[in-house]
């Protein structure tokens, strides 16, 4: 009961941010809540097994980055600045600039949504910049 109780509070409080992490890469029509439901449901069925890994919301995110990313594979490009920084920057760089640049997470919620250091963000970004200095620092990719 305790378990079931943890991962609803998991689902509640990231569900929305997940929600919006996938609306934003990719398009309406290629299902972004299909994907957050199918990796919540893969979650919740290794639920004992996650809790037992050092940081579990790391392994959830990484399901969902490499979910969006097959989906947005498989979709047509739905907006040209996030290709070009999934198509120019390592996945989690790129996922830093979308979460903190786009969707206006500070810094210490990125890194606590995708289970990473706040350094590790920083470093991230940073990196985003000296690579894509016009994309990076665009507060509305």
């Amino acid at each position: 009961m305790t378990a079931d109780l943890g991962f609803a509070a998991f689902v509640e409080r990231n569900r929305p941010r997940y929600q919006l992490y996938a609306g934003a890469r990719l398009p309406a029509e290629s299902g972004p809540s299909a994907v957050v439901n199918a990796v919540l449901v893969s979650a919740g069925e290794s639920w004992d097994w996650l809790l037992r890994q050092p940081c579990p919301a790391a392994d959830v995110w990484q399901e969902l980055s490499l979910r969006a990313g097959r989906q947005a594979d498989r979709t047509v490009p739905h907006e040209p600045t996030i290709n070009s920084l999934y198509g120019q920057l390592p996945t989690g760089c790129a996922d830093s600039v979308l979460l903190c640049r786009r969707l206006g997470f500070g810094i210490e919620e990125a890194a606590e949504l995708m289970g990473a250091e706040p350094s590790t963000v920083e470093a991230a970004l940073a990196l985003a910049r000296r690579v894509l200095p016009h994309l990076a620092e665009e507060e509305h990719l």
